[in-house]
């Protein structure tokens, strides 16, 4: 049954698949800059092995370097963190509004039901009620009078 409500559904729907492809890209790059982050972890260790085998090898600034870009990435991977904590709560509320909308047209349904049954309760009642008082009523011939 159509309800008024089946347009702001769609939308809801919509925006909730929207935020789910949101969630889902900022889960990979944030995936992604982990990964970064391990890599520069590995290249350190590995560097500074070969920094220390090697004491002619000046590896400060390649340290320096590194290091810098190891905070970067930590720091980016904390406000990709914060965006995918937005994104998960404007889902949250984007569900939310999705399943108020949902319960509003069910009820709709409910009471269109409940109407149309009450409706048809009604005039099987008239129904019953009229049979009955003709099953009452006497011929005026017969009784007497």
């Amino acid at each position: 049954m159509k309800t008024p409500y089946d347009a702001a559904i769609r939308v809801q729907r919509r925006e909730i698949d929207a935020m789910s492809v949101a969630i889902n890209l900022q889960v990979n790059l944030l995936n992604q800059i982990d990964q970064a982050r391990e890599e520069v972890r590995t290249s350190i260790v590995r560097e500074a092995d070969v920094a220390a085998a090697d004491l002619s090898v000046s590896s400060h600034a390649y340290m320096e370097r590194i290091r810098a870009e190891q905070n970067r990435l930590t720091r980016d991977g904390a406000a990709q963190g914060a965006r995918l904590d937005q994104l998960r709560s404007k889902a949250a509320s984007a569900y939310g509004a999705y399943r108020a909308i949902e319960v509003a047209a069910e009820g709709f349904v409910a009471d269109a039901n409940r109407q149309s049954a009450n409706a048809e309760q009604a005039g099987i009642d008239d129904s019953s009620a009229v049979a009955f008082l003709k099953a009452r009523r006497t011929p005026r011939g017969k009784s007497g009078r």
